[in-house]
This record gives C-alpha cells, sequence and structure tokens, in this order.
C-alpha cells in the first residue's frame, strides 16, 4: 500500500477525469449534473492506493447492454454481475428482472444498484429498492444492495450526505444488510470526504489506473470498476468491468 497526501488542485482535477464516471449508463443517468465548485481550490485527505490481490471478476449492467447471453458471460469467467434497479424514483430499468433473473439462471452470482438523486426523496428511493429486489427474490448469497453516488443534483454537500445516510439506514434496516456504497475518489472529495454515519462497503470507481484510489474514510478495497469499455461475449457493445477483491465465497457472505 502506497499512500498520497494533500493533493492540489491540477491532480484532484484529473483524479476527477478517470475516477468519476458521471452518467456512466446514459443519458437520464446525467442530465442533472453536479454542485461541485471545480472554481474553489480542492485538496484530498490522506487517501491509500490499494492493489487487488484475490480478484473476483464481474460487470455491471442497465438496459443500455440490451439483451445480454448470461450463459457466454458466466462462460467468460464473469463471476457476477450487478444489475440497475432504477434511476432515482423517476426511471425504473426495463431489464432490471430480465436481467436478475438471467444471470442467476446462468450461475453468476448477482446483485443490483440504484442511480441515487440527492435532489428527490431518499427514503422513498430506498424503499424502491428494497421493493424490487424483494420482486425478484434477493436474499443470502445475493451481494447487497448497492447506492450509487455520482451527482449532487444541485443539493450542497452536507444534505447529499444527509440523504445518503437516510437510504444506508433504511436499506439496511430493512433487508438486515450492510449496503454498497459506488462512488469515484474525485466526487468523494468533492463533498469533502465524508463518513457516512453507518460505514457501507465501498465500490470505487477509478479507471485507467494499474490500482484504484480509495476515498477516506475507507481502507478496505472491496468492489473495484476499472473501466467503462470493456468487451464481454454476450454482451453488445461496451459493458463496465468489476472486480471483487477477495473470494466469491467471501463475497457472497457480505
Amino acid at each position: 500500500m502506497t499512500r498520497t497526501f494533500l493533493f492540489s488542485l491540477p491532480i484532484a482535477l484529473s483524479l476527477i477525469g478517470c475516477g468519476s464516471p458521471i452518467g456512466k449508463d446514459g443519458q437520464e443517468e446525467g442530465t442533472l449534473g453536479s454542485s461541485i465548485n471545480l472554481s474553489q481550490e480542492a485538496e484530498y485527505e490522506a487517501q491509500a492506493t490499494v492493489c487487488p490481490s484475490t480478484k473476483t471478476y464481474g460487470i455491471d449492467v442497465s438496459y443500455y447492454q440490451g439483451t445480454i447471453n448470461w450463459s457466454q458471460v458466466k462462460a467468460s469467467g464473469k463471476q457476477f454481475a450487478i444489475v440497475r434497479v432504477s434511476d432515482g424514483t423517476g426511471f425504473m430499468d426495463p431489464k432490471f428482472a430480465t436481467n436478475w433473473k438471467g444471470a442467476k439462471a446462468a450461475g453468476v452470482t448477482v446483485g443490483a444498484y440504484q442511480f441515487f438523486r440527492p435532489n428527490q426523496d431518499a427514503t422513498a428511493q430506498a424503499d424502491l429498492m428494497v421493493n424490487q429486489l424483494a420482486s425478484v427474490g434477493f436474499g443470502a448469497g445475493d451481494i447487497p444492495p448497492v447506492i450509487d453516488v455520482e451527482v449532487t443534483g444541485g443539493m450542497s454537500n452536507s444534505t447529499v450526505i444527509a440523504r445518503v445516510n437516510t437510504w444506508i439506514a433504511r436499506v439496511k434496516s430493512r433487508t438486515g444488510r450492510l449496503p454498497v456504497l459506488y462512488t469515484a475518489p474525485g466526487f468523494w472529495s468533492g463533498l469533502g470526504n465524508p463518513t457516512p454515519t453507518t460505514l457501507p462497503y465501498l465500490w470505487v470507481a477509478h479507471w485507467g489506473v494499474s490500482c484504484p484510489t480509495l476515498p477516506p474514510p475507507w481502507g478496505r478495497l472491496r468492489f473495484w470498476q476499472y473501466s467503462s469499455t470493456g468487451k464481454v461475449s454476450g454482451i453488445s457493445g461496451n459493458v463496465d468491468l468489476d472486480l471483487y477483491n477477495g473470494s466469491v465465497s467471501e463475497m457472497r457472505g457480505l
């Protein structure tokens, strides 16, 4: 493990560029933008660059990947898939149930994420997530629910983290599972590197690097999205590539 300290604005901007996949799933996910003021001086707190040791490979998908041949995905060596439930409360991913059931039938460990809209009701988003998971039989062995935090929706930093805390608490209370939080080191730094009230597992998005940077307060590399332009058998076009830093059995026990 190596550590870097107090990056100033030019470096922070470069990390935001390579590690903050705003709108990674298409138009509706990128429409509200961010309230981060990049004209102000920004500094990182101490951050850890952590290289994965045991690598379990997977992907994350939404309806933008079209019809997926999950048997081919499994045969290509992908052992898990995280599929989108919705963009906030305003857009239900039409392929959610199909992708969840198809991945499971092919023997791929499955999880689900929700693109979080901080300008929408956090409890309503959490309840939508849990209800949709219940509809497909979410249970032990599935990857915990994921909150995808990559836009501010025009909200202040304090409001964003307060609503993220609300979502995490609601999902944890209803499912009994500690959620996963997806974000990028540049974006989280722009929020001031806040510490969630209940620290979730981290899924860090950091592309184009050999080892990802973890925003504080996390020190354990769990999930890493390392590319948005992957090619995988059974999927037409690009797909996000991920890995879990650990074994399949460990991942299924989260």
